[in-house]
């Protein structure tokens, strides 16, 4: 991408608001490069903000989004299931075709203009959230691996500067809090059932400076007492009640 720095392209964009305006501006960008189409996915984001709804953008046609609905690809989409199991990005001509529903899946989006080949990049936010970026074109084969390996550093970043963006617009303060370790270590064992003298003794610290993070950690929260805070900390996905950092417990 050496004719537009990633800062360039991301530059005066409005976003989640404005998500689709975004993500054509980007395409528009990026057509230079061989780019046809951008695609923004976002899963798991906080209740409050989605309504349990996937945030997302695109240039696709309408029709192949009228026939992704109607054929819920969604549930054999290789593309999105790919990249819900793993972290690496991911280059459709990579994905193993030898299922009829695949060929039939990726078929149906070529003769809708989706793009020949594509490469998606999976993103695991700070709020357990899950997006999927996308970039497709219709390049050769040669030309592809060529282009693909000369922009994949900057579409990776464009993919994670853009994606943190977004979720800082949508954010509400509330779901911007967080916690210092040992506050939500603290917090955590209390949800546990921990007396303040059994986190003290875990943690090998005093009972008086446990009283301190957890009030700390409750004023943080905006809670008025110890199981309205963790309550809300469980709710923001603040603390873990399956996993301890193993550097916090006295040995």
């Amino acid at each position: 991408m050496s004719e537009e720095s990633v800062f360039d392209v991301l530059g005066g964009l409005e976003l989640a608001h404005r998500l689709p305006n975004s993500i054509e501006g980007i395409a528009a960008s990026l057509t230079s490069h061989g780019i046809k189409h951008v695609a923004y996915l976002v899963l798991n984001l906080p209740t409050a903000l989605t309504n349990d709804r996937p945030l997302m953008a695109m240039t696709y046609l309408d029709d192949w989004k009228k026939r992704y609905a109607q054929k819920n690809y969604a549930d054999v989409d290789p593309i999105l299931r790919a990249g819900l199991s793993g972290i690496l990005p991911i280059d459709w001509d990579d994905i193993d075709r030898s299922n009829p529903v695949v060929r039939q899946f990726f078929g149906e989006a070529q003769e809708l203009d989706v793009g020949a080949r594509g490469l998606s990049i999976p993103i695991r936010g700070r709020n357990s959230e899950f997006a999927l970026f996308t970039v497709t074109s219709d390049m050769s084969e040669h030309d592809w691996k060529a282009e693909k390996r000369a922009m994949m550093r900057e579409l990776m970043l464009l993919s994670w500067q853009f994606h943190s963006s977004v979720i800082d617009d949508v954010l509400t303060p509330e779901h911007n809090i967080s916690l210092s370790h040992r506050e939500a270590s603290c917090l955590r064992f209390k949800a546990l059932g921990k007396s303040d003298q059994d986190v003290a003794d875990i943690l090998g610290i005093s009972k008086s400076t446990v009283r301190f993070h957890i009030e700390s950690a409750r004023g943080r929260l905006g809670a008025a007492n110890v199981i309205q805070a963790v309550a809300k900390a469980l709710t923001l996905g603040l603390i873990n009640l399956a996993v301890e950092p193993p550097s916090l417990i006295k040995r």
